[in-house]
């Protein structure tokens, strides 16, 4: 009797130093749709209009900083839009600050949010718009859709990308790309760019930059 009894009392205690022990070990939160980023990019954008017997075109150069960050599915995004006019006596300089809030499943992400655009001198001095992006992801593939995206610079798009590469067609008639160039596990070149009309008016962007995936600083979460 005494030695089936010491073989209970032996069989509950590791049993509960396993339980106490798996209990111990960080709980792994799901993958999500996006992750933690930050990016920080330079490039040129050219915008007019055209109309019957010319057009006119103005430069500027761009500085765009943004990032991303995910508070479990809580999502917060914000960038700050810097354009600078290449010539004297052209358009005053110009600033947009976007701040969006949203959610981010395992396969899916929507935010939505206003941009603030100012110009000095102008009026009114800040204009403020809607901005809205949306994403779906179907295996290696990401489909995404937005409205006023890139800190307003973009009217509306709807595209997919595969990987680090990505193509988007921009409303009413345009193009948006990108790339990223992997430089470590979690840094990169992003190399972006769009082209598009609406109307009499026509815009184009080339920008390229940073990006970095900074780890998520709760623990037991994934990246």
């Amino acid at each position: 009797m005494r030695p089936l009894l010491l073989v209970l009392v032996l069989s509950v205690g590791s049993t509960a130093r396993a339980q106490d022990s798996a209990s111990a070990v960080p709980s792994v939160l799901p993958p999500r749709a996006l992750t933690n980023e930050l990016s920080s990019e330079l490039g040129l954008l050219a915008g007019g209009y055209s109309f019957s017997g010319g057009s006119w075109t103005d430069a500027y150069a761009a500085s765009i900083t943004s990032g991303h960050y995910l508070f479990g599915g809580l999502t917060v995004q914000a960038g700050l839009l810097s354009l600078t006019p290449l010539e004297r006596g052209g358009p005053s300089p110009s600033f947009s600050l976007g701040v969006r809030l949203g959610y981010t499943g395992e396969r899916w992400s929507v935010v939505a949010g206003p941009v603030l655009q100012a110009t000095y001198p102008s009026s009114p001095l800040i204009t403020v718009l809607p901005s809205v992006r949306g994403l779906y992801q179907l295996g290696a593939v990401t489909l995404d859709a937005g409205l006023l995206d890139k800190q307003g610079l973009v009217p509306a798009h709807l595209g997919a990308s595969y990987g680090p590469v990505g193509l988007a067609y921009v409303l009413p008639l345009g193009l948006r790309a990108h790339a990223r160039i992997p430089l470590t596990e979690r840094a990169g070149i992003q190399v972006e760019g769009f082209a598009f009309r609406v109307g009499n008016a026509q815009s184009a962007l080339l920008t390229v930059g940073l990006v970095g995936n900074p780890p998520s600083s709760r623990p037991g979460a994934t990246p």
